[in-house]
């Protein structure tokens, strides 16, 4: 079928706790004005960011739900609108990291706009690890609880992040809920400043890159940090992501020494940290990440919107 233009200015409402819509300003994209403002019965369209919304189950016309938290999140099993989007959303109602169409597959933001890599000169013979906000707090090495973030329990390993953070970790000993563990080191700098993030992390030789989940697609901004910083990479990814984003970059898998966090440390420290900065450097200049651009998810979600207003012109056009 021909693809045809929208003919006329549609409107989108734009909601989002998390990424606080209500102070953004209206703005279009083509034919589509997007704002927080637009109240829902007037809205041509919804799109919902994040944080699930019963305005996806009141709504009639074309909506979409974009998120880019892992399968296990909350969001999808105990949230009581969440569990219910899951449920009663058609599959081409929701965007995300995963999804089985790759029309609708918006992967993970990893950088916003450059990658930059601000690095100090002076490089300690370290392992870091660090946790903002919760990120990363629920890191799996294998599927088995027991062996569950074993590699930050190493006493080599410097870890830096908020302490509370740290505190709500799983599957570790109760004595965390009281305080860190004893290899916590202290805050990390501030994650919303990517290129101080970035400069703290290169003081280090090697970073344990502390993903949230292993599974198919999910790809986010910690192993990018790492590279940007000059560090080794430790990292455990899924095979989707090792033949996509991480083609051509190099990295160090525990998996290939039995997830043993003593024979990981020691092989990554022992290293030529030049090598694989030289390596992960062309990678990040490659291009392979342009579309895990922050800049690029908007544009991405307004061609999903839009080719569901045509469909639905389109309808209504029938005689």
């Amino acid at each position: 079928m021909k693809e045809t233009a929208l003919k006329t200015e549609y409107r989108c409402r734009v909601v989002s706790q998390q990424f606080k819509a209500d102070s953004w300003n209206d703005f279009q994209i083509g034919a589509i004005l997007y704002s927080p403002r637009v109240p829902l019965e007037e809205a041509d369209a919804l799109l919902v960011l994040y944080d699930p919304s019963d305005e996806l189950l009141r709504f009639t016309g074309p909506k979409l739900w974009f998120t880019i938290e892992p399968s296990w999140h909350s969001h999808f099993h105990s949230h009581p609108v969440g569990k219910r989007l899951v449920q009663d959303l058609d599959a081409r109602e929701r965007a995300f990291y995963g999804h089985p169409d790759a029309r609708y597959r918006v992967p993970h933001p990893t950088y916003r706009g450059t990658l930059s890599r601000p690095r100090v000169d002076s490089v300690r013979r370290a392992v870091i690890a660090t946790v903002n906000n919760f990120g990363g707090r629920l890191w799996f090495l294998k599927s088995h609880f027991r062996t569950r973030n074993r590699m930050i329990l190493d006493p080599r390993v410097e870890l830096f992040g908020l302490p509370e953070a740290w505190a709500q970790f799983r599957h570790f000993p109760k004595l965390w809920i009281r305080r860190p563990p004893d290899n916590y080191v202290g805050r990390a700098s501030p994650a919303a400043d990517d290129d101080e993030h970035i400069r703290f992390l290169s003081a280090h030789k090697v970073a344990v890159c502390l993903e949230n989940c292993t599974e198919a697609n999910y790809f986010t901004e910690k192993f990018v940090y790492a590279v940007r910083a000059g560090c080794i990479p430790v990292y455990h990814a899924h095979a989707t992501v090792k033949t996509s984003f991480l083609s051509c970059a190099r990295w160090i898998d525990p998996a290939d020494f039995a997830f043993s966090p003593r024979r990981t440390i020691d092989f990554a420290l022992n290293q030529d940290q030049m090598e694989f900065r030289s390596i992960n450097d062309a990678w990040l200049e490659s291009g392979i990440l342009a579309d895990s651009d922050e800049r690029k998810v908007l544009p991405k979600l307004h061609e999903i919107i839009s080719v569901k207003l045509r469909i639905r012109e389109e309808f209504l056009a029938r005689p």
